[in-house]
């Protein structure tokens, strides 16, 4: 697994520096570090979600939607605000969860 997550950075990275050295656009590189931070961050939070386990393969499957419009936004430059905010949805769901059922799912 942590063999899939260094490709997973290494890939991305070295996506937004190809895209910086083409462009030079310091802007857009910003924006798609920031995103990236973002879904790595949304990644890591989704940890405690397995013991929903429904809602956690739905969350990852957010963050792999997020990652590949990260991707979109490098490749086309069109960025998609809203497939950023998908993760935050799963995140929310299931605070809402606990706050109705209790803390049964920490």
């Amino acid at each position: 697994m942590k063999g899939k997550i260094i490709v997973w950075l290494a890939v991305t990275l070295v996506a937004i520096g190809w895209d910086y050295y083409r462009h030079r656009n310091l802007r857009k590189t910003l924006m798609a570090s920031g995103t990236f931070a973002w879904i790595a961050t949304a990644a890591t939070l989704g940890v405690t979600m397995r013991t929903i386990l429904p809602l956690f393969a739905v969350h990852y499957l957010t963050i792999l939607f997020a990652w590949g419009a990260l991707l979109f936004y490098l490749w086309r430059g069109k960025y998609l605000w809203w497939a950023f905010a998908l993760p935050v949805l799963t995140m929310v769901t299931f605070l809402g969860l606990n706050f109705l059922e209790g803390s049964r799912y920490e």
